[in-house]
């Protein structure tokens, strides 16, 4: 299962959230169309960086996202990794 959730725009930058699977997303920086992390909204938000890009970025993209209804949160919790 691949869905476009939409885009968000954090620091200057905007960014497309992809639902890979339940509570599964994949980020991308729409400048250049690379790939900046995932995360998973369940069981807590989940952050995983590529190389390069600080987590805590992946982490303030998954919780803008959260914040303005591109993806839902299966239950709360926040931890980077």
């Amino acid at each position: 299962m691949t869905a476009i959730k939409g885009m968000v725009q954090v620091a200057g930058q905007t960014y497309r959230i992809v639902k890979r699977g339940p509570g599964e997303y994949e980020v991308f920086r729409i400048l250049d169309d690379a790939r900046v992390g995932t995360f998973e909204s369940h069981p807590h938000i989940n952050v995983t960086a590529e190389e390069g890009v600080d987590p805590d970025l992946v982490k303030l993209i998954a919780v803008t996202a959260l914040k303005i209804g591109k993806i839902t949160w299966a239950r709360r919790g926040l931890r980077a990794s």
